[in-house]
């Protein structure tokens, strides 16, 4: 099923903008395409790191592997531009979203934590698969073991899932994102190393066992 640009969130943005005008509602995947997170890099490689307590810190909200299965009813294809995206980012107790930048001239139809945007001049994914679609600058409480989890847009165009606009798609151009933890329940990332002793007191557990 096909829905109308002007019944979608991203529809408040995108008119002003002169961007694509229908979506594909498609699911998020379950192998490594289409994820989204926050990392402390533009490479989205750092996704925990210790800080001292009360610190800015800037956290580059980052698309990896963007891959269209509808695109013109001809399969699957490497997204090679990003026009638009909406999720939600929900920080630990503690902290706070002070502002929120982006790669290209933009407009969000959303807030600092729950963004709809889009964008003037599509967003290139780079060579390495990746596409940085915002800098997130954050006031930290400190190393904090609940970390911070992404979320669905608030409306949501496509039920259960994040979503971004294939800007080479002009057919079917709505495509459906997961956060790179698996699961909107599981942090995408931590200030603090509370992910790595974890992994490796599970090791150690294990390892008794061989």
């Amino acid at each position: 099923m096909r829905k109308s640009l002007a019944k979608s969130p991203l529809s408040a943005a995108m008119p002003m903008l002169f961007l694509l005008t229908s979506l594909l509602p498609a699911a998020g995947r379950a192998d490594d395409s289409n994820l989204l997170g926050l990392f402390y890099d533009t490479g989205g490689a750092v996704d925990q790191v210790a800080i001292d307590p009360y610190t800015q810190h800037a956290l580059y909200l980052v698309l990896l592997n963007p891959v269209n299965d509808g695109f013109g009813g001809s399969g699957t294809r490497d997204v090679g531009s990003v026009a638009g995206f909406e999720c939600g980012i929900v920080p630990p107790s503690g902290d706070m979203l002070l502002s929120v930048e982006f790669p290209a001239l933009a407009i969000n139809v959303g807030s600092t934590n729950n963004l709809i945007v889009g964008f003037a001049s599509a967003v290139p994914v780079s060579s390495s698969r990746a596409a940085t679609l915002a800098t997130v600058r954050v006031m930290s409480f400190g190393n904090n073991r609940a970390g911070y989890l992404l979320s669905t847009a608030t409306p949501q165009s496509i039920p259960g899932v994040m979503a971004y606009v294939d800007a080479e798609d002009t057919g079917d151009d709505l495509v459906g994102m997961m956060p790179v933890s698996g699961a909107f329940n599981r942090p995408v990332f931590w200030f603090g190393d509370w992910n790595v002793r974890e992994n490796a007191r599970w090791g150690e557990v294990k390892s008794l066992f061989r």
